[in-house]
């Protein structure tokens, strides 16, 4: 999403951040080698660094250090097939600060499985100087592209086509595909069937912002120059949908299991001009047959 008025900015700030939760300070001490007593202003620093840039919740709330890949049901069945397949690439899609990355390689698998992409570079740099891993410390590889370039030469000349074309068996897509409309949705999903490799067992998943009414909602008060733009919000029954439409138009089958929950940003965002009663996250994962 794009940078946000400055009274919705504020609203996405949180000044009164007194702790860091436990996973991350867990994960700063281990793998970072952060001083217990040092984490916090570290992080803060960094979030308002990022918070200058875009002025999205997830890093004004700080909700960059929540390690969600690890809380989603289809988590095992990632783990087991990265451990189990040394030549398996995974994806973090819109990995911002590159967090799951970090949780994955200090859950022991090989960084040269792990890649991540995002549409700036600088949350990429912000995530080294996060983790304290840039120097080569971390091999995992980073890519910077727009996945819904509605320009599809321009998007296959890009460092995303050309980098990751059949490279992947597994994708985790966090807070990614509520910024888009139906069929920039799709778009950017027959994309990432393309980065996967051609074979039955490959993993598409992801967690968003949806409603128990799916459907396209106005996104009010999201982008500074006042533009008005909706994204499509998935329930359980229009994600199996969505799946069947992205199957058709890449000559693939996908089974499709998916769930609705309350999450964080739930409580974070009731309030936020483009809430509805109807709002919930919801966690998917299409594997392909």
């Amino acid at each position: 999403m794009a940078a946000q008025s400055g009274n919705e900015a504020t609203k996405n700030f949180d000044e009164k951040k007194d702790k860091v939760n436990p996973e991350a300070q867990s994960l700063l001490e281990s793998y970072s080698n952060i001083k217990p007593d040092e984490v916090l202003q570290h992080v803060v620093t960094l979030r308002d660094e990022a918070f200058s840039v875009y002025h999205y919740s997830c890093i004004g709330q700080m909700r960059f250090l929540s390690f969600n890949l690890s809380k989603m049901p289809f988590y095992s069945r990632i783990l087991n097939l990265l451990k189990s397949s040394p030549d398996a690439g995974f994806l973090d899609a819109g990995c911002c600060f590159g967090q799951e990355i970090r949780y994955l390689a200090n859950q022991g698998i090989p960084h040269s499985q792990l890649y991540g992409c995002d549409l700036e570079q600088v949350f990429i740099d912000l995530g080294y100087r996060l983790f304290l891993d840039g120097e080569g410390k971390l091999g995992a590889k980073f890519f910077v592209g727009d996945l819904a370039q509605p320009e599809e030469t321009t998007y296959e000349k890009g460092a995303l086509a050309q980098g990751l074309k059949n490279k992947l068996q597994a994708i985790f897509a966090s807070s990614l595909f509520h910024m888009w409309d139906y069929e920039e949705q799709v778009l950017v999903a027959k994309r990432m069937v393309a980065m996967c490799e051609d074979k039955a067992g490959v993993m598409i998943t992801g967690r968003q912002l949806g409603s128990h009414l799916g459907g396209r909602y106005p996104m009010t008060g999201m982008r500074k120059d006042g533009e008005k733009y909706r994204n499509y919000r998935h329930n359980e029954q229009t994600i199996r949908g969505f799946w069947l439409d992205v199957g058709e138009a890449t000559g693939t089958q996908w089974t499709v299991d998916a769930g609705t929950y309350w999450g964080e940003e739930m409580e974070q965002t009731r309030n936020a001009p483009w809430a509805e009663p109807e709002m919930c996250m919801i966690w998917w994962s299409a594997t392909r047959k």
